[in-house]
């Protein structure tokens, strides 16, 4: 973590009387006990904060530093999660326990469940957008979902209050990415806005919900560990996509794990699997490469990408974006 970024430490809080401290040390103004207006000198943009009930809050966050900053959340004596959905344009550092974790709409993890009691620090790039949508959810109201035997298997220890240093990160979901991309598009001036915020935020509870009882019953919430290995994995792919695709065998061999978890485990965080992710950032990587004006002929191309055959790197690269690699291709000139 770069230390040398001015720090801003504040609490969360599932009221807005809880979130004094970053209003007052901020200098924000509040409108109508909602809307939150920062300050334009540090910050260009507005918050929107609704308590949904005694156990459930939303805050929206649409905000440009103007000026370098380290938001850090200070551990909570309330005992709740707060669950991240990140929709910023630009790629963003979160920082738990000093490990740094990349969200964002670019980034492949845009989703974060992260315990009150845990400090975290949150870092945007300056004069970038940064969108975010944030549920409070006390951890005694989502017990309430959880009975017998799904509990006591795959939840006890995140309810357990002497277990308390839980986070989990993955992609968003289709249908709660669709949900934040509308809601995106709104302005927080809107009078209806307040209605499409508490709509949202009831589909993203619900939408949550099921991911915890179908999703992450099958796969165990990940330890910190095992979410370091894969994105070391993750590192290595991106790293390498001149080069064939390893095969899965050698990427848990470098995540230390059976091939049978890492499978699950990858496919849980990204949403696709390893060489499906591997085969689109190689296609996306061809079509820099076509526009660049660097290359003689898109055979060239193909080489430099690891394709031993030009016909089967441009059906690969037809299927993906439904044109031939010719129709944006541009020749080196001498």
């Amino acid at each position: 973590m770069d230390l040398t970024i001015p720090e801003f430490k504040h609490t969360a809080s599932l009221t807005l009387k809880g979130k004094q401290d970053f209003i007052d040390g901020l200098g924000c103004t509040i409108i109508d006990n909602k809307i939150i207006h920062f300050p334009k000198k540090k910050v260009k943009g507005s918050g929107y904060f609704i308590e949904l009930s005694s156990d459930v809050s939303v805050l929206i966050v649409d905000l440009t530093l103007n000026e370098p900053m380290r938001l850090t959340r200070m551990p909570s004596e309330e005992d709740f999660w707060i669950v991240y959905y990140d929709m910023s344009d630009n790629l963003n550092k979160h920082f738990i326990d000093n490990i740094k974790h990349k969200t964002g709409y670019r980034s492949k993890l845009g989703f974060a469940i992260i315990d009150s009691r845990l400090q975290s620090s949150y870092v945007s790039a300056v004069g970038e957008r940064a969108y975010s949508l944030r549920l409070y959810i006390r951890k005694t109201y989502i017990k309430n979902y959880f009975h017998g035997a799904v509990l006591e298997k795959d939840f006890k220890n995140i309810f357990d209050n002497k277990k308390r240093e839980m986070f989990y990160y993955g992609h968003i979901d289709s249908r709660s990415k669709v949900e934040l991309h509308n809601l995106k598009q709104q302005s927080m001036s809107d009078s209806n806005y307040e209605f499409l915020l508490k709509s949202t935020a009831f589909k993203l509870f619900g939408y949550f919900l099921e991911r915890l009882k179908i999703d992450m019953s099958n796969t165990g919430l990940f330890l910190e560990k095992d979410l370091i290995a894969i994105m070391k994995t993750q590192e290595f792919l991106l790293s390498n996509l001149l080069a064939p695709f390893p095969g899965v065998k050698i990427l848990s061999e470098i995540a230390n794990m059976s091939i049978s978890k890492y499978r699950i485990l990858y496919e849980n965080v990204f949403g696709m699997s390893a060489v499906s992710f591997f085969k689109k950032e190689k296609l996306e990587l061809a079509a820099k490469l076509l526009k660049s004006g660097e290359f003689k002929t898109i055979s060239d191309i193909a080489f430099e990408l690891g394709y031993h055959k030009t016909a089967y790197f441009s059906s690969l690269y037809k299927k993906h974006y439904g044109d031939i690699p010719s129709s944006v291709f541009k020749s080196k000139t001498w």
